[in-house]
Order: C-alpha cells, then structure tokens, then sequence
C-alpha cells in the first residue's frame, strides 16, 4: 500500500463509522434526530409511534455501513481479512461513487434534494468511495490454495 493512499482509506473507514454511529444513535434520539438526518417522512412517523420500522430500518443501515468500515478497516491491515475483501470494496467504492456523483442529475429534476445536508453527504461519500477504490488497489490478492 502506498503512503498516499492510507489516509484516503483511514477517511472511508470513518466516514462508514460514523454514519453508522448516527444510525445507531438515532434510535434511542428519536423522530427529530431522523428528521433532521433526512430520514423519509414513514421512518420518522414509525419512530414517533413507537413502531418497529425506524429502528430496524436504523440498524439495518447501521450494519451495513459497520461492514464498510470493517472492510476499509482489513484494507489497511489494521483488523482481520473479511471474505471477498477486494469485491467487497469495489462494490461499496461503486456505490459510494455513484451515490455521490447522482446528486447533481437528481437535483436538476428534484429541488427537494438541493440542500445542505444532501450536498455535504453527498461530498463525504465521494471521498469515502476514492477511499474504498483505492483499497482495492492497495489489498494484495489471497494467494491461492
């Protein structure tokens, strides 16, 4: 791995464990915490019922971006390697990647989304999918049996 790529890949790990922190967080935060990260108006109106959808759908997310975090994590050496290391990061660098560059064509036809909150999400998981691409080419392929 290259020096230059190691802090790429350290911001993607943090990136996905904070965003997974903020789900887990939301749960015992309530409707307004979910609100105000712009969960869909059904996910905060479960969390003010009471109802089992908001906090499954938190942990849910929660579970998922731990995964990429644990994944960037194994690119760097720093935890044990997860199955399909290489695949696993360039699925999430592809899917960060798109989710980021997504935002200028979706705000064209829905100004809802011209925001803040959906601008600097967006610019984070950018910065998060350079850092999974990277990790790709940073992970040595297993060596075969």
């Amino acid at each position: 791995m290259t020096t230059s790529s190691r802090p790429w890949i350290q911001l993607a790990a943090a990136i996905a464990a904070v965003g997974a922190a903020i789900h887990v967080v939301a749960i015992p935060a309530g409707p307004a915490w979910y609100a105000y990260f712009g969960a869909p108006a059904s996910v905060v109106d479960s969390a003010r019922a009471g109802t089992w959808p908001a906090p499954v759908g938190a942990l849910v997310i929660a579970l998922l971006m731990a995964t990429c975090a644990w994944y960037a994590c194994a690119a760097l050496g720093a935890v044990r390697r997860p199955p399909l290391l290489r695949t696993g990061l360039a699925t999430m660098a592809a899917i960060c990647l798109v989710r980021a560059l997504l935002l200028p064509a979706v705000a064209m036809t829905h100004p809802e989304v011209r925001n803040t909150f959906e601008v600097v999400a967006s610019i984070l998981w950018g910065l998060a999918g350079i850092g999974f691409a990277l990790g790709v080419k940073a992970v040595r392929r297993p060596a075969p049996y």
